[in-house]
């Protein structure tokens, strides 16, 4: 009977010091992941909502329609079990996914597009854009003129302004719309290589009009990021109709009040913020908003799902995360958690635009180069994988 008492009391004591040392690895893991908490110093927010990091999916075989569930760009499935008859000595695959030097710690390359097929066909196909072409959503605020301090981390000088201008300019940007950007995420639609979505927050009918002639001289649009609330004044409103009239301003929402998603906000005024602008926007300027910037940057689950359903199709942080491509998206953990990368795209800060785009310009030489690489591989695969059995 001592002996049994002595080795159940041996088994006690191990199986006790085993769990503690898994609650104390556990913990500690938890206290240095600090990957879901954006750096505050990129995210001007008044509050960074709590999120909690989900599996991201992935497919098994490819299927016949788009997803918006992210799938980190490693390979895909390398498809059904017998292809159409091509043949290889091998088994084709898909090579591993371009991952440039210039990615930001934390940050890695999703795609949104779980079938290969799908995929290459709008890659390797005529009339798309070409490889490497990329998109630098850039979001604007304040533009200070030059006898006026600035106080805040999201207003410009007239001169940053204009030399960003030139910029741009000088290495061959064009700007985009949102619709333009929808159809290049969905189909890969051919925009020019070097693409840029100029992105002015709030209601701003004074810092719009500093845009209007560079808009004019190089043949450019402006996405707004247009608060609907009833407070706007009328003024605003005309000035404002005046200059979408141009046909230069691209029409977004910003919330109704522009209120920042936190757990304390209810359904109802998160719906309102999404629903209403879709109302007040086609009512004042004809159109209809098709992409929702996130006040202050926050968003959860609920938000996004509320505005899937309300029939947004792109939505933007204030993460700057890099420059997009087709189904290549730079996304934090913040954003992957949702598992909606096309409802949290990244935006840079205009106080870095010109870095911006000499970031873009670099990303997209090396994606060049990348996929010409590959090319050869990724025709190989389509053709065994993706063809009908006879048509190679």
């Amino acid at each position: 009977m001592k002996q049994y008492l002595r080795v159940l009391l041996q088994k006690l004591f191990v199986g006790t010091l085993l769990f503690i040392s898994v609650v104390l690895l556990g913990c500690s893991g938890a206290i240095n992941d600090s990957s879901v908490t954006p750096d505050m110093s990129e995210v001007q927010v008044d509050f960074a909502p709590e999120l909690t990091v989900v599996e991201i999916a992935t497919a098994e075989q490819p299927t016949p329609q788009s997803t918006t569930a992210p799938t980190p760009l490693t390979n895909y499935t390398n498809g059904p079990p017998q292809g159409n008859g091509a043949h290889y000595d091998s088994v084709p695959s898909l090579p591993e996914i371009f991952f440039p030097d210039s990615m930001k710690p934390g940050v890695s390359p999703v795609a949104y597009l779980n079938n290969p097929c799908q995929y290459l066909e709008n890659r390797l196909g005529e009339e798309k854009s070409t490889p490497g072409t990329v998109v630098v959503p850039i979001m604007f605020h304040s533009i200070v003129q030059p006898d006026r301090p600035i106080n805040d981390t999201t207003s410009i000088t007239i001169a940053y302004f204009e030399k960003f201008m030139e910029t741009a300019a000088e290495l061959g940007f064009s700007t985009i719309t949102t619709q333009e950007l929808v159809d290049f995420l969905d189909h890969n639609q051919a925009i020019p290589e070097r693409s840029m979505l100029l992105i002015l927050d709030d209601r701003r009918p004074g810092v719009t009009e500093l845009f209007m002639p560079y808009l004019e001289d190089m043949d450019w649009t402006l996405t707004l990021g247009w608060i609907a609330a009833d407070s706007t004044r009328d003024s605003v409103w005309e000035t404002m109709t005046d200059l979408a009239s141009t046909g230069r301003l691209d029409v977004q929402s910003h919330g109704y009040n522009h209120i920042y998603i936190q757990d304390y906000i209810s359904t109802a005024q998160i719906e309102e913020e999404l629903y209403k602008p879709i109302e007040v926007i086609e009512a004042r300027f004809g159109t209809r908003p098709i992409a929702h910037v996130w006040p202050g940057g926050n968003f959860d689950e609920r938000a996004i799902a509320m505005a899937t359903e309300a029939g947004y199709q792109v939505g933007f942080t204030v993460y700057s995360r890099g420059p997009i491509m087709y189904n290549w998206i730079p996304l934090g953990e913040p954003e992957m958690a949702m598992a909606a990368p096309l409802m949290v795209l990244p935006r840079f800060w205009s106080t870095v635009a010109v870095q911006a785009l000499e970031e873009a310009v670099m990303v997209s030489e090396a994606a060049k180069k990348f996929y010409s690489a590959i090319e050869t591989a990724e025709r190989e695969y389509y053709l065994y994988y993706c063809l009908p059995e006879g048509s190679h």
